[in-house]
């Protein structure tokens, strides 16, 4: 959506109204979060302002919860009475983590990493909040992928920022099956070797209860937390479940190759909130990315009455994984690596995409 709306003055028709619906008006780009957690950047670095961004292009903004979406009528209904009508809709809600299946004590200091642009301040104030007086603070971080190594290792940075003390942290990191399981073999074992080096225990259980300041497995172990991080794997929003169409047995909208949904001409979804029928790609955000040239393509084909173009993921992209000492590591087709140049590529590939959007 962020493409479609950078390049909508350049390539939208110029007779068609173009309007963003967000819960927020700034978008968080979540490849330069572990950066800012360890302190490579402010946070400023990761936001891209969206009222300014659609002023650029001559779109309208509303901010503001989408409580129902009327596919008879075209019309988008907002939470707090607003309404918008479409002739094409793409929805690109995101997912939220997985917490299916674990009980929840309404007690329990959980902070998930979505929604991304909020995250950073939950965690601030959960970190200040939680900290005992006597001892570090006890972080058990949930979901053994990528994200989740990810975090786990840029997090005591961020925790002796913000408490003031270099002993003020305990990681753990909790993953239902080994840790970066879905990678290559090396890079498991590089992701496995620096979070021993930054002295974060790594265990494999699935979290079946989260307690005030205990968490739960199902091998009947307990870990002590003061904070649960949760990073689990994709869900389906909750707004997802409002929308009438179809959709995978994980809940996600269905769509054809060229991202238009099986059950509605005109209406789009993309990125982790859709699924390709029979064509399944893992929820990662290199996937979404390309699918912004398609999908702007094939609104302007739908405008038109044109055929739509068939989106074609790669089979293989490139992993980058700050490893919050200076470093990062990564993979590329089976080969994994790791050193301060894969933390110079890595931030030359963030900072080049989030420019795109924070300047004109």
């Amino acid at each position: 959506h962020l493409h479609v709306l950078r390049e909508w003055r350049s390539h939208g028709p110029q007779s068609v109204a173009l309007t963003c619906v967000s819960d927020s008006g700034m978008a968080a780009y979540s490849g330069m979060l572990s950066g800012v957690l360890v302190g490579d950047y402010p946070a400023k670095a990761m936001e891209i302002d969206l009222h300014s961004l659609c002023a650029r292009v001559g779109a309208t903004l509303l901010v503001g919860d989408v409580s129902a979406v009327q596919l008879q009528d075209r019309r988008l209904l907002l939470a707090d009475g607003r309404s918008v009508d479409f002739e094409f809709l793409s929805i690109g809600v995101g997912s939220v983590p997985r917490t299916d299946g674990v009980l929840m004590d309404p007690s329990a200091c959980v902070v998930a990493v979505k929604p991304m642009q909020t995250f950073l301040a939950r965690l601030g104030d959960a970190c200040v909040s939680r900290k005992p007086a006597d001892g570090p603070l006890r972080v058990v971080i949930v979901g053994g992928g990528a994200a989740g190594v990810e975090v786990a290792l840029c997090l005591p940075a961020f925790v002796e920022t913000v408490v003031g003390s270099p002993s003020s942290f305990r990681g753990i990191l909790v993953g239902s099956t080994t840790i970066l399981h879905d990678s290559s073999k090396g890079l498991a074992r590089r992701g496995r070797e620096a979070l021993d080096r930054a002295g974060i225990r790594h265990l494999v259980g699935r979290v079946v209860a989260v307690e005030d300041r205990v968490v739960r497995l199902d091998n009947g172990s307990e870990v002590d937390a003061d904070i649960v991080v949760w990073v689990t794997g994709a869900s389906p929003p909750p707004l997802l479940r409002a929308v009438d169409l179809p959709k995978d047995p994980e809940g996600f909208l269905l769509t054809t190759d060229a991202l238009c949904s099986t059950g509605s001409p005109g209406v789009f979804a993309v990125g982790d909130a859709g699924a390709i029928d029979g064509h399944p790609i893992a929820k990662a955000g290199v996937y979404a990315v390309r699918q912004g040239p398609v999908l702007l393509e094939n609104l302007r084909r739908s405008l038109a009455g044109l055929p739509l173009k068939p989106f074609e993921p790669q089979s293989s992209f490139l992993k980058l994984l700050n490893t919050g000492d200076g470093k990062a590591m990564g993979e590329w087709r089976g080969l994994s690596f790791k050193g301060a140049w894969c933390h110079w590529l890595k931030d030359a590939i963030d900072r080049r995409f989030v420019a795109r959007y924070q300047t004109s």
